[in-house]
């Protein structure tokens, strides 16, 4: 499988899918012009690669901003993982978002709450390091 890496602009999040590095992970801002030109190699990626991982997935959300447009094309990817989910392949998710960015946390709750994968909710404060949540 090859690795996806897609890298952030201003209006669009950074990807990087590695299989090799069990690293899935969508972060940064995300409100693209095209919203489907922008997540269609994503889902398209996941379709195809992501049901032959080895072992448990850890996917992660580390979202700035999210439009809403983007956030339809985030509830189709977390669909897709439902559905590893739901075939039996270990699959956990985890929503980081800033303790002061109540929009994030709200996304990720509401997410939580439709989406029949695990997703654990992360605050993260400014000053802290990722390393210091995981």
């Amino acid at each position: 499988m090859e690795p996806l890496i897609i890298e952030a602009t201003p209006k669009t999040p950074k990807v990087v899918f590695d299989p090799n590095e069990n690293l899935y992970e969508i972060s940064g801002r995300s409100l693209p012009e095209n919203v489907v030109k922008t997540y269609d190699p994503v889902i398209k990626w996941i379709e195809r690669n992501l049901a032959k991982a080895k072992g448990e997935i850890k996917f992660n959300f580390r979202m700035d901003y999210l439009n809403s447009a983007s956030a339809k094309m985030i509830s189709l990817i977390l669909t897709k993982l439902e559905e590893l989910y739901a075939s039996g392949i270990k699959v956990n998710v985890n929503w980081f978002y800033n303790t002061d960015d109540d929009d994030i946390q709200s996304e990720g709750e509401i997410y939580q709450m439709l989406k029949k994968v695990p997703i654990k909710l992360v605050g993260v404060d400014d000053e802290e390091g990722e390393d210091d949540v995981l």
